[in-house]
């Protein structure tokens, strides 16, 4: 879908993200998945050129 998320309620990632060091912690977690180089290989609908809804007929 091209939206990072993070399992907030789950230490088996690399969590816990409570008190300081949590934050700390789920910063970077983001970081990583915003700024993820696999973003770069989709490529944004809105980019794309629109294509016509209706083909006439010949």
């Amino acid at each position: 879908m091209g939206v990072p998320f993070r399992q907030m309620h789950s230490w088996d990632y690399s969590g816990p993200y409570h008190g300081y060091d949590g934050f700390a912690i789920f910063a970077r977690d983001m970081d990583m998945a915003i700024n993820s180089p696999v973003w770069k290989m989709t490529k944004a609908p809105w980019k794309q050129a629109p294509q016509p809804l209706l083909q006439a007929a010949e």
